[in-house]
């Protein structure tokens, strides 16, 4: 590598984790992280979590080349300076409106395609390609595109930084339906903070792929809010209201079923309130429960149910 070229690479913002800070410094932030069976609540650095060693390095003629500057000058700068970031970073989103609308939708695409859980989403898709039984239907011109990506991983990893250092201003922005919740209670987020979930059809989606489910784009802005993005024709409609409680309910619980399902999603970012109630949905029983520390051990309910069969 480059010298000066750091080698700790962010995958989460520190600027947007900041943002989930637990001290005035806002240098720290309450995680549980899985570790095998075990999960464990405390205090950590927002330093030292969500970054991998050379995440965004791709070889070019047998060299190592890195976009984590490029990351860094070309997204996270601009949109941490931007008015939108400061009316979120302040805890001002009920400020938000129709003017916003860019960096949202940035933010939200942008975050969705830098992390491990993106990137082993599209290995996982690029095997399934290969496989003509496979339950997802692939155009010829898609299965051509992933056989190349396994036959050349450095191409594959030069796509997936080439998604990870682009700012997303695509043709969708202007069409697309952006909607800021504001939640009556803290909303959960993790080190995956961009997800994707089915959400009821409607005729303006875009869905361009046969077999596509219905889905919005959704991340947690700061404790309080969250924001939404479906692609369609929907007139660049923008919406900035506040939520019941039933609503936030059901973000936290969607933002614990990824933590607990996907092994890249390795961080949980949560205070203690409903922690012990929200672990034990996940499935995760309580070991111990200090000031500094809790921890809790995943439960194997699945075989549970079969046994009672």
């Amino acid at each position: 590598m480059p010298g000066g070229e750091p080698r700790d690479h962010h995958f989460v913002p520190q600027f947007f984790l900041r943002n989930f800070a637990a001290d005035e410094e806002r240098t720290k932030v309450t995680t549980v992280s899985k570790q095998g069976r075990m999960a464990i609540w405390k205090s950590r650095s927002i330093k030292n979590i969500g970054f991998e060693r050379d995440f965004y390095v791709h070889i070019v003629n047998g060299r190592p080349v890195s976009v984590e500057t490029d990351i860094n000058r070309r997204v996270e700068t601009p949109i941490s300076k931007s008015d939108t970031w400061q009316k979120i970073s302040s805890g001002r989103t009920e400020e938000l409106d129709p003017s916003d609308r860019a960096i949202l939708y940035a933010l939200v695409r942008h975050l969705e395609v830098r992390t491990p859980h993106f990137q082993a989403t599209s290995r996982e898709l690029a095997n399934m390609a290969a496989s003509d039984s496979s339950s997802m239907p692939f155009s010829d011109e898609e299965r051509k595109m992933y056989a190349l990506q396994r036959s050349n991983p450095d191409l594959a990893a030069f796509a997936f930084n080439i998604s990870a250092s682009t700012r997303y201003f695509d043709r969708g922005f202007e069409s697309a339906l952006i909607t800021v919740s504001r939640s009556p209670i803290r909303l959960l987020t993790s080190t995956n903070p961009a997800m994707a979930w089915p959400t009821p059809a409607h005729p303006a989606m875009h869905l361009p792929l046969p077999g596509m489910v219905p889905f919005e784009r959704v991340l947690a802005l700061n404790p309080t809010t969250f924001v939404s993005v479906v692609e369609g024709d929907f007139d660049g409609a923008f919406f900035n209201s506040e939520i019941g409680l039933n609503v936030a309910l059901g973000f936290n619980r969607r933002t614990l079923g990824h933590f607990a399902h996907f092994p890249e999603v390795r961080h949980l970012i949560s205070d203690r309130e409903r922690l012990n109630e929200d672990m034990t949905w996940a499935p995760y029983r309580l070991v111990s429960d200090t000031p500094e520390k809790i921890i809790f051990e995943r439960e194997d309910r699945t075989a549970g149910a079969q046994a009672d069969i």
